[in-house]
């Protein structure tokens, strides 16, 4: 097995990202206590393995029934919704619970919006999208010319089968 070849970039990036990530860690244990730091840390370690043994092998599963169940015209723009969906209610997740509202249920500038319409609306912009390129795509496909597949050699170059 060959050794990874690191470029300049990464050389110059490496001290840098490490010492923002030291400023970080000393900031929020100086603000906080260690306490607190440690129950953040925690909650790092948590969310990254919940990412890496529940959320990523779902997205994977679903990316791959979609791939199998739909045919090729749509099979991109419903997986690149479908990712997009899933994105947009990570993000929007603690405002439509309410996160922060119950802390000063007295203070009208927390969580001001609606934000059922609004994720509701950018759904449906999303997937509007998504139809419309699928529609692109459907209109723009010619029937019975297909290009040949391809299959990559050990040599790492394409070659179609004949």
């Amino acid at each position: 097995m060959s050794e990874t070849a690191y470029g300049r970039a990464f050389w110059i990036a490496l001290p840098i990202g490490g010492a923002l990530m030291a400023f970080g860690i000393a900031g929020m244990v100086g603000d906080k206590g260690i306490a607190t730091s440690l129950g953040v840390a925690a909650w790092l370690v948590g969310a990254d393995v919940a990412h890496d043994f529940v959320v990523a092998p779902l997205a994977c599963l679903i990316g791959a029934v979609v791939a199998r169940a739909l045919p090729g015209w749509c099979r991109a723009p419903v997986q690149a919704a479908l990712l997009t969906t899933g994105v947009l209610l990570i993000i929007v997740f603690p405002a439509l619970r309410g996160y922060g509202h119950d802390q000063v249920p007295d203070n009208s500038s927390v969580q001001p919006l609606d934000y059922t319409t609004a994720t509701l609306t950018a759904l449906a912009i999303v997937w509007a999208g998504a139809a419309a390129w699928s529609a692109v795509r459907l209109a723009s496909a010619v029937r019975g010319t297909r290009r040949p597949r391809t299959r990559a050699i050990p040599g790492g170059r394409p070659t179609s089968r004949r």
